[in-house]
Formats: C-alpha cells, structure tokens, sequence
C-alpha cells in the first residue's frame, strides 16, 4: 500500500517535511549557535515553537551557554597562544646558549668584528628567549588559565546540554502538546545541536590529524639533525676542533625534539584524532534512525524524542568527561616548560 492509499501515512510525510523545511537544512554556518536568536529566526514561520522558545527556561539557559562559549574561546585562545610562545622561545634560548658554549673555546678579545658580532646577537637571542618564556609561563601559571579555560568550557557544554534537554521537557509537557511541536523540536535539536557535533567532531579531527603530521615532521627534522650534529660533526670535532661549534647541531635536534614533544603533549593530537573519529561515528549510527523517529514522533509517540536526545547527550557526555581527563598532562606540560626554563636562567643567569 502506497502513502496515497493511507491517508494517515500522507499526514504523517506532510508533518515531517513540514518540520523540516521550517528548521531548514544543515549549514556551515550553523558552527557556533546561538540559541537566544533562535526563537526570532522562526516566529514567522513557525509562531508556537518561537513561543515556547521564549520560555524563561530555555532564555536564561541559552544566555548563560553563549556567555561561557565566548568566554571558553578567549581563555583557549590566550592558552594555545602562551603555551606556543613560551615552548618556541625556550628552544631559541636552548639553542643560544648550546652555540654559545661550544664557541667559548675559539672567543677572546682579539676575535674578529665578525665572530665578537654573532656572540653578542646569541647572548641577545638567549636573553630574549628566557624573557619572553618567563613572562608566558607566569601569565600561564599565575592567571590560571588552563584552569579557567576547562571549566568554562565545562559550564558551557553542561548549559548546552541543559538548553535542548529542557526544551524536550517543556514541549512534552506542554498542555497543547502536538506532534507539529515535538517534529519541530526534534529539527531543531537535528539542525543545531547533533548536526553542529558531527561536524565539529569531524572537522577538528582532521585539523588533529593535520597538527600530528607537522608533529611528526618536526620530530622528524629534529633527529636527523640530532644524528648529523653529535654523531658527524662530533667524532669530526675530535680531530678538528675548529669544527666544534658545528656539533651544537645536535642541541638543536635535541631542542626540536623537545618542541615536537611539548606540541603533543599540549595539543594532544594523536588522541583527540582518534577519539573525535570515534565520537563523530557514533553519532553517525545514531542519526541513522532519525528518519524512523520522525516518524514515531509524527504518530504521537514523545517517549521516543527523550530517548533520542538522550542518546546523543550520552555521547557528548563521554568524549567530554574524556577531555576533562587529558587537561592533567597539559597541566604537567606546563610544569616541564617552567623546569627547562630555570636550567637555561641557572645555566645563562637570566632565571
């Protein structure tokens, strides 16, 4: 039997379409939400759903989720920044201070414009280094920002949650609850909540997949000079010492090492690759029965919308408890940076 046969089965097609076209498609766009705006966008188009979306619930929860994504976004901003900065001068401060060391032998006063020139150009670059890793690791420690960015990163994916599990609760409890209503929400939380995670999970990891390969590379780069500067110009060295300096080639690989280490360790590339590609796949199989609930849900089933969000959310839930989890390595990273910072000061007298 076709749906033109059974007229209850047309209702039902027409409910969905009707729900979608008035939610509309998945959008690029769609990346940061903004649930305050939401109820404005549709009360032309769909008037009870923009009124329950003025509920003083679901108002209050969606200023509080905007007001701790922005402020998330600036403290993750500021963190990966210092956190950048102050690896990158550590190793510019490293690598000064090995050059520095290993032209003792040939430095004295008589030394030429030249050399007496690239001495005073490396002291400079380890003074620098050490000023500016300094500063970036106590703006680091002493404004808390790892702290402050996980919880409020924290904050704002528990309101986001909280914002579309309430609106689930109030539409399901409304006096005038009708399917339109429930199809619409389900759209909603399609377009703006399970949609805007699975391209999240998908895009960041990608970029996750793209960091490592630069952190692979770095690794890379940095062993083969690790191996040409102790291992070639060394033994070298040991007939000829004018070419001494050359083995400071291997402080380099070994700074760069350090790099690559502490870009993982911050970033955590490897694993939130692979853990974003497990999460965005689950959500995947889940949003395979959406057509199936749609039409559980046009037939007057609420049950099934709970059960819906409920195992998105359980999702979402996992993979951020799991973050939580990684922030204590990020935290260690810190300490190490600060440890190679005071052997450089104890080494140079810049601590």
């Amino acid at each position: 039997m076709n749906e033109r046969e059974n007229p209850g089965a047309e209702n039902t097609t027409d409910l969905i379409r009707l729900a979608e076209d008035a939610i509309g498609r998945d959008e690029p766009n769609d990346y940061r939400i903004r649930p305050t705006l939401f109820h404005t966008r549709l009360i032309n188009s769909v008037p009870g759903l923009s009124a329950l979306l003025q509920h003083s619930e679901l108002t209050e929860t969606a200023k509080r989720y905007e007001e701790q994504d922005a402020r998330a976004i600036t403290i993750q901003e500021s963190f990966k920044q210092l956190s950048s900065r102050s690896t990158w001068a550590i190793f510019v401060a490293t690598v000064g201070a090995a050059v520095l060391a290993s032209m003792s032998t040939f430095f004295t006063n008589e030394s030429g414009i030249a050399i007496q020139s690239l001495v005073i150009l490396l002291s400079l670059s380890v003074l620098v280094g050490g000023i500016v890793a300094t500063m970036a690791i106590y703006r680091l420690n002493n404004e808390h920002l790892l702290r402050r960015w996980m919880s409020a990163r924290a904050a704002a994916e528990s309101e986001r949650l909280g914002y579309f599990n309430r609106l689930m609760r109030l539409a399901i409890k409304s006096e005038n609850v009708n399917p339109q209503i429930l199809l619409l929400c389900l759209e909603l939380f399609r377009r703006y909540q399970l949609a805007v995670q699975q391209r999240y999970y998908r895009e960041r990891g990608a970029r996750h997949y793209s960091s490592r390969r630069k952190t692979v590379t770095i690794g890379a780069v940095a062993a083969a000079i690790l191996s040409v500067g102790s291992c070639g110009f060394g033994i070298w060295a040991s007939f000829e010492a004018v070419v001494l300096p050359l083995a400071a080639l291997g402080t380099i690989g070994a700074a760069l090492t350090i790099v690559a280490s502490r870009r993982e360790e911050i970033n955590q590339d490897e694993r939130n690759a692979e853990r974003y590609e497990r999460t965005c796949e689950s959500l995947s199989r889940i949003r395979e029965r959406h057509s199936e609930v749609q039409k559980v849900i046009a037939d007057g089933s609420s049950e099934i919308l709970e059960k819906y969000v409920a195992a998105v959310h359980e999702q979402l839930s996992l993979e951020h408890r799991q973050w939580l989890a990684d922030t204590e390595e990020m935290s260690s990273t810190i300490n190490e940076l600060n440890a190679s910072l005071k052997a450089i000061g104890r080494q140079e007298g810049i601590g």
